[in-house]
């Protein structure tokens, strides 16, 4: 009986490695995100039409995303990733002499993501300098924001004090007073944010970002529209940074390398119907807008 059970185990396992081995998995991000809805947008509308399989794994943010890119030991080949944060581990790398950044090629530059600085209306945060002396959230380790976030008070000089507080917890944080605001990275509109007015028990507000002490050197002048969110009636003055499908070149198997380009070029070739009914944001993607002296791209 022990040996059927053990039989039974091992081909349970097989099969599940089969499986894995002919799907192509994508890392997106938490589910109300926009990584997670861009991810979903490329499941929908171009597995159908394309051989090998196509799964959407929810994640808790970029930063995990990387890490099981970079593991040897995972099984994970392409993922979602914020552009600055691939920079920022890349200056990790040189100072700790390591090379996880290495391997890692550009498969497609998407949209660019808004750094969202949340707040209450009524704690009168207007710009980045109110930040001093105040608790925010910046998202936990797992997550882009938390590098982002780090880098803008860094090299602002602005000192409020630091929660590391998930975003699909953030708000809740915020409507209880736990802290003053909080950041966000994504592509607005962000489904978690976009709230019906009359349903809110308080204002939120949307706190307009300016460059000083040159903390915004490296980021896209951008701006959140009045629209993107049901509530917000005027554009927000902010930055952002490039969204990117990332592959991990060293992971990829001869028939991995075809079936990922196949997924390149069907992505692209489905470009008009993903601008159709996908996210609001493929309208801005220009697959060619990459600067191939930042980051390779995977050819």
């Amino acid at each position: 009986m022990k040996n059927k059970v053990t039989f039974l185990t091992l081909a349970l396992m097989l099969a599940f490695s089969s499986l894995s081995m002919a799907q192509l998995t994508i890392l997106s991000g938490p589910e109300q995100g926009s990584y997670y809805k861009f991810t979903n947008d490329i499941v929908k509308v171009v597995a159908p039409a394309f051989a090998t399989p196509l799964v959407n794994s929810p994640t808790s943010g970029a930063a995990y995303n990387f890490e099981k890119l970079t593991d040897p030991d995972s099984p994970d080949k392409i993922a979602m990733i914020q552009s600055d944060y691939l920079y920022y581990m890349q200056a990790k790398d040189s100072r700790e002499n390591t090379e996880k950044t290495k391997q890692l090629k550009v498969l497609l530059p998407l949209a660019n993501e808004e750094i969202h600085l949340v707040t209450k209306a009524n704690k009168g945060i207007l710009g980045l300098k109110d930040l001093d002396d105040k608790t925010v959230a910046i998202g936990t380790q797992d997550q882009g924001t938390y590098a982002t976030a780090n880098l803008i008070k860094d090299r602002s000089g602005i000192y409020w004090t630091s929660r590391n507080i998930h975003f699909d917890d953030a708000l809740k944080e915020l409507y209880a007073d736990k802290i003053d605001a909080f950041f966000f990275v994504g592509s607005a509109p962000v489904e978690k944010l976009d709230l019906n007015p009359q349903s809110m028990v308080e204002d939120l507000d949307l706190v307009p970002l300016e460059n000083f002490n040159d903390w915004a050197k490296y980021y896209d002048n951008d701006t959140i529209y009045a629209g993107d969110y049901k509530w917000l009636d005027y554009g927000v003055p902010t930055f952002g940074v490039r969204a990117l499908l990332v592959v991990n070149e060293s992971k990829l198997t001869a028939d991995d390398k075809n079936k990922v380009l196949q997924l390149k070029m069907a992505i692209q070739n489905k470009f008009d119907e993903l601008k159709k009914v996908g996210h609001p944001k493929w309208k801005e993607v220009d697959f060619f807008d990459w600067d191939e002296t930042d980051w390779p791209v995977y050819k």
